[in-house]
């Protein structure tokens, strides 16, 4: 498909690409910062974006934009997030408005993809040992311009592999995740409590 030529191109072109839906993201009109949420949850799939997204610090932009919603809903000033398609002079009782809503939702998807990306990439899941998981191995370790499967069925089939196998679990937990350290250290888990609330 597209992409799939779009990511086999030069990892410049890519970076590029993306560096401008993550100005895209930062900017004041809604329906492109929509359209660069809704890029960025359907490319993730694609190992080339999310390495160029990782390298040009994506989360933190992606999490800058979920702030500017979480802190309407909260009423907390969002002047503090350097966001200036916020206003400022919102009552704290204030909603957002469907244009804010569907920008949050997607980047909400967009967070969720990112992540069962990255999950497919960690490597204590991917055990060397046995035949079966050969293939996992090979699947993984794809093209950069491959996507992954990241269907709920893909995601399913890891969560039961974590249940039922008794070295890949505890191993599982005991790795260190780069992308969740990141998330935690920029407070995301509190800003997606905050929206939630």
């Amino acid at each position: 498909g597209i992409m799939e030529r779009f990511c086999a191109l030069p990892s410049d072109v890519v970076h590029q690409v993306v560096e401008l839906a993550l100005q895209l993201l930062e900017c004041s009109q809604d329906q492109a910062r929509k359209n660069a949420a809704l890029f960025f949850g359907a490319a993730f799939v694609f190992r080339a974006v999310l390495d160029s997204f990782d390298t040009q610090d994506g989360l933190a932009k992606l999490l800058n934009l979920l702030r500017g919603a979480a802190s309407v809903r909260s009423g907390v000033n969002s002047g503090s997030l350097g966001l200036s398609n916020l206003r400022n002079d919102r009552a704290p009782t204030e909603v957002l408005s469907a244009s804010e809503k569907q920008i949050a939702y997607h980047t909400c998807v967009a967070l969720r993809q990112y992540f069962r990306s990255h999950l497919l990439l960690v490597d204590s899941l991917r055990p060397n040992k046995n035949h079966r998981s050969g293939a996992r191995n090979i699947s993984s370790a794809r093209a950069a311009y491959k996507p992954l499967d990241i269907s709920n069925e893909a995601m399913d089939a890891i969560f039961l592999l974590l249940q039922r196998d008794r070295k890949i679990g505890p191993a599982f937990v005991r790795v260190r995740w780069p992308p969740v350290d990141k998330f935690l250290s920029l407070n995301g888990h509190t800003t997606l409590l905050e929206l939630c609330q």
